[in-house]
């Protein structure tokens, strides 16, 4: 009789190939456009065309940072897409994180005329003008993407550094509240969510923790608050005790994790009123 191979060997080589296939997508688990339900989708290397490899390749360079590599790939896209402006966008922040701003603008320009729409490309050309802080473009970039799709709170959050790096704090502290509003967890999230690039750079970081402070307190998030509170404590912000009187703080200034911070700078004399008049 013929000797015939097991027939479960067949289905272990599509299991072995189906491993591989997934762990090549888990190459890239720090990619800014990787979730777990886009993994899930993939339907792996076979299915997958030319131009979807090369695009799934240029993915990969980006988490990996080898934003070389990944230039070269998206422009070779280009040669076949050349007014893709998704493509354009993701050069510029390949150049954006190579700190080469000339070259960053260049593409985030002609992502956003090539789709007058494309929000996030407007918001990275303010990115660009941030990080050379030239904050009155930026803002009126980062307005121009607000205009345009309001509901990304990564803008609004960026609108919002912006303005307080030019001491416009209540503006800021505006922005702020907008951003926390539609994700309340935007400012624990890294600095990049997909297609758009953001930034948590200030000066004066105690005064800084203070206005967040106040932006919690405004939406009654006492918790946060305190964290922030705390947050300028330990950078030696001065005046963390004008929390007792300032109106921004009267709807927490009573809850015991924003007294705990409070009675560590209130003087001993003063611990006595360091609740709000009339609570």
């Amino acid at each position: 009789m013929k000797w015939k191979p097991p027939s479960r060997i067949l289905p272990s080589l599509f299991l072995l190939g189906a491993i591989c296939s997934l762990a090549a997508q888990q190459a890239a688990p720090g990619s800014s456009s990787y979730t777990p339900e886009s993994q899930a989708s993939n339907p792996g290397p076979s299915a997958l065309s030319p131009k979807e490899m090369q695009e799934e390749r240029a993915r990969v360079q980006m988490a990996e940072k080898r934003y070389d590599a990944a230039i070269q790939t998206y422009l070779d896209l280009l040669k076949d897409d050349p007014k893709n402006a998704l493509y354009m966008n993701m050069i510029g922040i390949a150049y954006l994180d190579l700190s080469n701003f000339t070259l960053a603008k260049k593409y985030f320009l002609r992502a956003s005329k090539a789709d007058k729409k494309y929000s996030s490309a407007i918001n990275n050309l303010g990115m660009v003008y941030y990080h050379q802080k030239d904050f009155r473009r930026a803002i009126r970039e980062y307005q121009r993407a607000a205009a345009i799709d309001p509901n990304q709170a990564g803008t609004h959050a960026n609108l919002g550094f912006a303005y307080y790096n030019s001491n416009k704090y209540p503006e800021a502290a505006a922005e702020f509240q907008k951003a926390i509003e539609i994700d309340p967890r935007i400012f624990e999230r890294n600095d990049r969510a997909g297609t758009m690039v953001q930034d948590r750079s200030v000066t004066n970081h105690g005064l800084f923790f203070f206005t967040m402070a106040k932006v919690y307190a405004q939406k009654r998030d006492a918790e946060h608050c305190a964290e922030y509170l705390r947050k300028s404590l330990d950078e030696g912000y001065k005046d963390i005790g004008k929390a007792a009187t300032d109106p921004a703080f009267k709807d927490v200034i009573n809850d015991p994790v924003v007294q705990a911070v409070l009675l560590r700078v209130v003087p001993t004399e003063q611990k006595g009123s360091a609740t709000h008049p009339g609570a």
